[in-house]
């Protein structure tokens, strides 16, 4: 056992634990945050220095009962409709309609928007109003009558509860470590493992938590594949969203059609991972309402007038490396690869800072901590708990010196970096003046001089400038000023650059694979590279980059003849999905038969889809695909079963994506751009 983790063990007792206990515990492929996790361990852990078998099968079944893989979700779902009592561990929340007088319950593993919750379970659960709290519910179902539709309402609910958390006793107790066994100790806490991080590395890894504990700190992190960047942010924090791919102003800020607030006003940090893929919607209001809310914390949509936010804005981006481990457009401007309206100047400088991700290594085997530190639960509560206080940003102006730093947004960010780091490394406010500059304001000048540096390559009105401070660091001392790559010299850089490597593809083991699986990495084996696998997808609320191309096209080669099972093909638009869904078949090789069973609720609804369908029966023959169709009224669930030996389940059956805001959206023809509904779809070889 190393000095901090004692010292843990000796001052902080209960409100630790084993950090591998949480992959350890048979949690499997479940979707559940480390740190829900890890308080699930430590009910049946206790104080056991090992994870006993007895504790491992407790686990277990409480995962198995409480907290149901999702190929399971149509069966729970029967359950409920036969009037049947369920209870689910899930990450519940409540939204207020204003425009309707009601209060809808929000059940993610159910996809279910429109649930039903009484007053005093709201009344007595105030978290389930803002970021949604994780526990496990009493569900039920009330039949469709008089009118009103059918609704899953919840009886019951049981919070996960913090341990007593002191904070003064906490920021006290960090007199008792050195600097290096308290980074160390932090490190852990945030889940990786010390040993394989220099200590330059170290503070980068902690960098990303600047946004949980600093008021409206904005941070890009560019990365390759595979270094685990929003990991910290899935798994730390119930304070912190993420969302992947797409973004609104409805879902980002105010719902006006709702009258609900966004993302924005309810958490602390909001990251957008995948920003490489984000698509800004055509009238400009999107990127309007990011540089209002990112300058000044205000901002005003629809009937909601001025509402003023403290959250943090994250941008996660994968980027590609030269055969030096470099940023493969380091020249031109590492922000090129950004979607147009993420790459203006005038809102890339309302970021406080620029993380070098392609200075972490890459998620292996030893990544994972397995040393003792801060349960998840708990390090998240303490960050949302320091975050406002603002004496930690006096501390940083009067002990702070630097120059060249005149610009009031780079002031102001290096201001708040310094004492976001202050927080989590000094939360006692008594570094030294080396270690002050050393670990916070060095790291948060060179977050900025990053973003000013990209401002200089893009627009000329940015002056190339050196920060320094008072103790200079490498970075500093070597910094090179940059210059603006315009329209005549980007070619000419762009030719210095390396040629772009792939690294070979390397075989892993079952203990490896599920490592990556816990950082939320996938790392192909060199057989998946020609092989397709059983797997199942996870798509987010507002994602993009799907079609019915790339998702079921793969396991639709060599296919002759196709099941699909829908009770939910009868409208206009779901026969349009199901048409664009046969318009992927390929028919080149020969005929496909393609049948369908669907349900109408009503005569009347049948004759229509009937009518409907026999004309896309027509227009489907003349492109070699011989389409027949049933109506089968007792079917629920979904499925795409196929002669060559696979299975799909998709959990909204082909409506999968979000109604677009006009007809006359580029998404229309173009799948990949349209935003996404939450769904998951698990293929599955039915092979021997």
């Amino acid at each position: 056992m190393e000095n901090f983790e004692q010292k843990a063990l000796d001052y902080f007792g209960a409100l630790t634990i084993n950090k591998s206990f949480a992959r350890k515990a048979g949690f499997g492929s479940r979707a559940i945050p480390v740190y829900v996790r890890e308080w699930i361990v430590s009910h049946y852990v206790k104080d056991a220095p090992d994870l006993e078998e007895d504790a491992r099968q407790k686990i277990a079944d409480f995962v198995r009962k409480y907290a149901p893989d999702k190929s399971e979700r149509e069966a729970i779902k029967n359950q409920l409709f036969e009037m049947q009592d369920v209870k689910i561990l899930d990450d519940y929340s409540v939204q207020v309609n204003l425009a309707k007088g009601d209060r809808y319950l929000v059940v993610p593993f159910l996809d279910e928007t429109k649930g039903g919750v009484p007053p005093h379970i709201v009344r007595d659960n105030e978290m389930l109003l803002t970021s949604g709290i994780w526990g496990v519910a009493t569900l039920s179902y009330s039949p469709p009558s008089d009118g009103a539709i059918g609704q899953i309402i919840m009886r019951d609910f049981l919070p996960f509860q913090l341990s007593n958390l002191d904070l003064d006793y906490f920021i006290t107790s960090r007199q008792q470590f050195t600097t290096s066994e308290w980074i160390d100790f932090i490190v852990n806490s945030m889940g990786f493992n010390h040993h394989i991080y220099t200590e330059r590395q170290k503070i980068l890894l902690i960098s990303r938590m600047l946004p949980m504990v600093e008021s409206r700190y904005n941070l890009i992190e560019l990365a390759p594949k595979g270094t685990g960047k929003s990991f910290v942010f899935e798994n730390l924090s119930r304070y912190v969203a993420v969302r992947s791919g797409a973004i609104s102003a409805p879902v980002l800020f105010y719902n006006d059609a709702r009258k609900t607030p966004g993302l924005i006003t309810r958490y602390d940090c909001v990251v957008i991972d995948e920003a490489q893929k984000v698509r800004g919607d055509s009238s400009g209001e999107l990127t309007a309402l990011l540089k209002s809310y990112l300058e000044s914390g205000r901002f005003g949509r629809g009937s909601a007038g001025s509402i003023t936010s403290e959250a943090g804005l994250v941008m996660l981006a994968n980027i590609e490396l030269d055969e030096h481990h470099r940023p493969s457009n380091e020249n031109i401007g590492l922000l090129r690869a950004f979607p147009n309206f993420l790459r203006e100047t005038a809102f890339i400088d309302r970021f406080s800072g620029l993380l070098p991700g392609w200075d972490l290594p890459r998620v292996t085997k030893d990544t994972p901590s397995s040393a003792i530190a801060l349960k998840g639960d708990i390090f998240g509560e303490i960050l949302h708990m320091i975050r406002n206080d603002i004496s930690y940003r006096d501390y940083v102006k009067t002990n702070m010196d630097i120059q060249n730093c005149d610009d009031m947004r780079d002031s102001r960010a290096v201001e708040a970096g310094a004492s976001g780091f202050l927080k989590i490394l000094f939360p006692d406010k008594q570094p030294s003046e080396q270690d002050f500059y050393k670990y916070c304001v060095n790291p948060a000048l060179e977050l900025r001089q990053r973003v000013r540096d990209e401002l200089c390559k893009l627009d000329r009105e940015y002056i190339p400038v050196t920060f320094k401070s008072k103790f200079p660091d490498d970075f500093q001392r070597n910094h090179r000023q940059v210059r603006f790559a315009d329209a005549e010299n980007i070619d000419q850089l762009a030719q210095t650059e390396p040629e772009i490597i792939s690294e070979p593809i390397q075989p892993i083991d079952q203990e490896e694979a599920e490592l990556l699986a816990f950082f939320g990495e996938a790392k192909k084996t060199a057989e998946a590279e020609f092989a397709l696998e059983s797997k199942t997808i996870h798509i987010k609320e507002g994602d993009t980059g799907y079609s019915y191309k790339n998702l079921f096209g793969p396991y639709l080669k060599g296919a002759r003849k196709i099941y699909v099972t829908d009770p939910y093909v009868r409208l206009d638009y779901q026969i349009r999905n199901f048409m664009a869904f046969a318009g992927i078949l390929d028919t080149s090789t020969g005929e496909i038969t393609l049948h369908l069973t669907t349900s109408a609720a009503e005569d009347a609804y049948q004759q229509d889809a009937d009518r409907k369908l026999n004309e896309l029966a027509a227009s489907l023959a003349k492109h070699g695909i011989v389409f027949t169709y049933e109506f089968n009224p007792s079917i629920h669930d979904r499925s795409i079963r196929l002669d060559n030996g696979w299975s799909i389940y998709p959990g909204r059956g082909l409506d999968i994506f979000q109604k677009p805001d006009s007809k006359y959206e580029l998404s229309e023809i173009d799948q990949t751009k349209r935003a996404c509904r939450e769904t998951q779809i698990i293929f599955q070889s039915v092979k021997g």
